[in-house]
């Protein structure tokens, strides 16, 4: 993401969205198997007459910018000719007068030469200045007749050194008198065209950022499904968020796209929270990485990872895999204590600081989503409430009518806002859970190979199967015959009870 600092500041935020916007239809076209965004239409005629468009309108755009970033370049050079033309100007009126000044010395001993000699009513000096100039061989005589030949040389030779300096002096200024407006003209019309430069880029930035906006209206955010305003290709941020008693309640669950429910020591469970197409600020409270997280995140390309705190194992994990790592031990600033609770469940971040923090790659889908009006497919049921056990944490969802309310430890689950936690999809993956080689006591995820699934979505469940043949291979999610199963638009957790431990009723 590198250009020059004019574009950079003039159309990168209109520019970005375009480009995001081609990259992610071209993510979409070329999505393996079973992890596709939604819009199997996305080659269809209005999206590419709009990306033929868009193309054409950006590249236009791409040279206005670069004649305009020439303009600016040429007007400082004539900036610069210009001031040091009347620096070069004023040093020579300067020099002229000085050379008029000094000129006032030997042309006055001229004139007092004159003036004593010839002056009249003075026969005195005449007859003194004849007597020195017809003085015969006498020593008295040749020296002042030496003496005023010296000084009326002398002063001839100064005033014709001096006549010169003027007029070269006078040389250089008409010359300058010349260039000078020259430049000015050179300089208003650059500025003119600047102008018209300028006004141009606008229009055409407006009209990129008008289809951009009408190209995004046919695309959708990767890991939600919705409509989306503006593409932006920021990477997904993975924030790993505490889930006991003294973290509740917390910050950013209801902005995260995706909320992944992950089995910890002691029964206990952690999210990992998964931002994109919004952020949260604050987010938290935020606590340690596991080994199960490198696998889950492994096939999402390289994904931000927020964190705090790591035993040497783990550590080592996530610093040789495709995590990109934006935690509390590398980017300390990034990370607050509050008052209000007590540690470790008070550690805080923002996800617009930890984006900022690091680049990662675009954003892969991870699921497929239904059309407006299209039924849940694959064999489904109506299902109003589901109940998860991890051991020591217990969760349940409750359909609303527009989402799944969950409760955790039979009580209500809302997040550090009040708002109750309500997804539009659950995702239950069946997981086997084996020790973890940092530290035996902790359990692993087991993601690669394949298990029970369900998906409630809608009001309903559908049952079938994840697969997913290695840690980076994309997970399909399938129904019992199997084809995909395709979610309702909007945000998704997925649980990860061991097999057998989740009923639906």
């Amino acid at each position: 993401m590198r250009s020059t600092l004019l574009r950079s500041t003039l159309v990168r935020s209109t520019s970005l969205v375009v480009v995001a916007a081609l990259a992610v239809l071209a993510v979409v076209a070329s999505a393996a198997p079973g992890v596709q965004a939604q819009g199997d239409d996305t080659a269809s005629s209005p999206v590419e007459a709009l990306e033929r468009e868009l193309n054409s309108t950006q590249s236009e755009l791409d040279g206005v910018v670069a004649e305009l970033a020439a303009s600016t370049a040429e007007l400082a050079q004539v900036d610069a000719e210009l001031a040091g033309a009347r620096d070069e100007r004023a040093g020579h009126v300067a020099d002229r007068a000085a050379a008029e000044a000094a000129r006032e010395e030997p042309l006055a001993v001229r004139r007092a030469i004159a003036l004593e000699a010839y002056m009249a009513g003075d026969p005195f000096v005449a007859s003194l200045i004849r007597e020195i100039v017809d003085a015969g061989s006498s020593v008295e005589g040749v020296r002042e007749r030496a003496l005023y030949s010296s000084v009326v040389d002398w002063a001839d030779a100064t005033l014709a050194a001096l006549d010169a300096e003027i007029d070269a002096a006078d040389d250089a200024i008409a010359a300058l008198d010349e260039r000078i407006p020259e430049l000015d003209a050179r300089r208003s019309q650059l500025l003119a065209d600047q102008q018209s430069l300028s006004s141009r880029r606008d229009a055409l930035a407006a009209e990129v950022d008008d289809l951009g906006r009408r190209l995004a209206a046919l695309l959708r955010a990767p890991l939600t499904g919705l409509p989306i305003e503006r593409y932006d290709p920021r990477p997904v941020l993975i924030v790993k968020i505490d889930n006991v008693g003294g973290a509740r309640p917390q910050a950013g669950l209801n902005q995260a796209d995706i909320v992944v429910e992950e089995r910890v020591e002691g029964g206990l469970t952690r999210f990992a929270a998964m931002f994109q197409s919004t952020g949260s600020d604050p987010v938290g409270p935020v606590r340690s990485a596991r080994t199960s997280d490198v696998h889950l995140f492994a096939n999402l390309g390289r994904p931000l990872f927020a964190y705090s705190g790591a035993n040497t194992g783990v550590g080592t994990m996530v610093a040789t895999s495709n995590l990109v790592d934006v935690g509390a031990g590398s980017h300390r600033d990034l990370y607050v204590r509050t008052r209000d609770r007590r540690a470790p469940h008070n550690l805080f971040s923002a996800t617009t600081g930890l984006w900022a923090a690091a680049e990662g790659s675009e954003a892969v889908p991870l699921f497929e989503y239904r059309e407006d009006g299209e039924p849940v497919a694959g064999g489904a049921r109506p299902v109003q409430h589901l109940d998860v056990t991890y051991g020591a944490t217990s969760a349940a969802f409750d359909w609303n009518g527009q989402g799944w309310v969950r409760s955790t430890d039979g009580r209500a689950h809302p997040d550090s806002s009040g708002a109750p936690v309500a997804p539009a999809n659950v995702v239950v993956r069946f997981t086997d859970y084996v020790p973890s080689p940092a530290d035996g006591r902790s359990p692993e995820a087991v993601v690669t190979g394949s298990g029970e699934l369900w998906v409630l979505t809608g009001g309903q469940i559908v049952v079938g199967r994840w697969e997913q043949p290695s840690a980076t291979a994309p997970t399909r999610w399938l129904t019992a015959s199997g084809e995909p199963i395709r979610l309702t638009p909007g945000r998704t957790w997925i649980v990860m009870p061991n097999p057998g431990d989740a009923a639906a009723r």
